[in-house]
């Protein structure tokens, strides 16, 4: 590993490699589900975020990212665990610096319930009692914070051309 800081080595991660990472990280604070399960979530997180979820301003044309890709909201993911979570630094560092087990192929990961896993402490997604879903960000930050940017990067994956 050439980067020198866990953020330089963030910004360095081919979009595969971001979505192992954090994959990685998202199991260290909690066991992944298993593929069928993960796909459940992606398919709330879908219905969640398109049913209104207070978030406008995040995502609407002319903000940060009219195209996200998985590995770019990886990433930012990644940045933000990293700025806001030192302990996490370690995982993240080691998950760059060795491949270690392939938990799952990066395909069958979806990015965005990767991120609700990984910010299980600032957001939630969750099914109310008539199976509706519901996302929800404990705290609205500012939308240049890596939060905010991590927010504005999952609209934009999830709702293109939002």
């Amino acid at each position: 590993m050439t980067a020198t800081t866990p953020a330089a080595a963030i910004a360095a991660l081919s979009d595969p490699d971001a979505i192992r990472v954090l994959a990685a990280v998202a199991d260290y604070q909690a066991r992944l589900p298993d593929p069928a399960e993960l796909a459940v979530l992606d398919t709330g997180l879908r219905e969640a975020l398109t049913d209104g979820t207070g978030l406008g301003g995040y995502g609407e044309p002319g903000g940060l990212d009219q195209e996200t890709g998985s590995g770019d909201l990886a990433r930012a993911a990644l940045q933000h665990l990293a700025g806001t979570q030192p302990g996490l630094i370690p995982v993240i560092t080691g998950a760059i610096g060795s491949p270690g087990p392939v938990l799952r192929e990066p395909v069958t990961l979806a990015a965005g319930v990767l991120v609700i896993l990984a910010l299980q402490t600032e957001v939630k997604l969750s099914r109310d009692s008539r199976g509706r879903w519901a996302f929800t960000v404990h705290k609205h930050p500012a939308r240049e914070s890596t939060l905010g940017q991590v927010i504005s990067k999952l609209l934009a994956a999830y709702l293109p051309g939002r």
